[in-house]
């Protein structure tokens, strides 16, 4: 594969397979906009590349544009869930139906912008494993949006030893070799950014642009906030965490921090959560191993 050989052959972009995944939940409004811009700078990338777009259940009429789109050509396939799932189950349903060698995901909002891909790409053919967005200033509340974002960052980022700036932008780019490596396990990771950088060796971190959303309404409250805890909480829990750790080596990535106190902080707090979250999920009956993802049909 293009990405898993470059170190040794000089593989450039346009030689690599490229996938771009979209999940898609009720973005009927931008969805025309976001697929002429992603045509339009792919093309300039490669010309092995395929656009990837995840129905997740939507309940406007966002199936009937993107067929809409399939029909008039181009590299794209629809994966249609039989219901929502959420985010994180419609990237990784993308991801095993992707072929590509680069793996890029992209909301569907037009909050991120498709112009900054051909960057995430590089730095994946430059040798990273992992290449994340950091999303530039926001118009954003501070005490609803902001600053629960922000603790969020810090607390995961040192619980972890992974100092990534933006764990909730959107805009990404893994190899197809640590996605594989995602697919695999049983169940599913919950928050498939995380793990993509628990496995990687070398992670990247970009500046990317940012815009608000002209149509919908954004789904990043504090709400969302709390459910993205809630998962962490769950899916890297006291057991589940020391187990997977073991595999994480000192010195394994440049985006990694040394131990301290701030890492000790973190799981203190993570931990003591941890036992709330799963304590409060058996009482209301919630089940130990997440429902997978189930698609309904996909469009070639």
């Amino acid at each position: 594969m293009c990405a898993q050989n470059i170190r040794t052959t000089g593989i450039a972009p346009e030689q690599c397979a490229i996938s771009v995944i979209v999940p898609v939940y009720n973005n009927a409004g931008s969805l025309p906009l976001l697929h002429e811009r992603l045509v339009s700078i792919l093309a300039t990338v490669t010309p092995a590349y395929e656009i990837i777009y995840v129905n997740d259940g939507s309940s406007d009429s966002s199936y009937d544009v993107l067929v809409g789109l399939r029909a008039n050509g181009g590299r794209v396939r629809i994966i249609d869930l039989v219901r929502n799932f959420g985010q994180s189950a419609a990237v990784l349903a993308g991801f095993e139906n992707a072929a590509g060698d680069i793996l890029v995901t992209i909301d569907a909002d037009l909050e991120n912008h498709p112009e900054d891909i051909p960057v995430l790409v590089r730095e994946v053919v430059d040798g990273a494993d992992l290449v994340c967005g950091i999303r530039g200033s926001r118009q954003a509340p501070l005490v609803s949006r902001k600053g629960p974002s922000w603790v969020a960052n810090r607390l995961v980022s040192g619980a972890l030893r992974i100092d990534l700036k933006d764990w909730g932008c959107g805009l990404n780019a893994v190899t197809s070799e640590i996605a594989g490596q995602m697919l695999v396990q049983d169940p599913l990771p919950t928050l498939p950014k995380i793990e993509a950088a628990l496995l990687s060796s070398r992670i990247s971190q970009v500046p990317v642009a940012y815009s608000d959303r002209e149509h919908g309404y954004s789904g990043y409250t504090t709400g969302r906030l709390l459910g993205f805890a809630a998962a962490f909480l769950k899916g890297y829990s006291i057991t589940r965490t020391f187990r997977r750790l073991r595999a994480v080596t000192e010195g394994r990535s440049s985006a990694r921090t040394g131990p301290g106190i701030i890492n000790v902080v973190c799981w203190s707090v993570l931990s003591s959560a941890s036992i709330v979250v799963r304590f409060a999920l058996f009482i209301v009956g919630s089940k130990s191993k997440a429902e997978r993802f189930q698609v309904r049909e996909v469009l070639e």
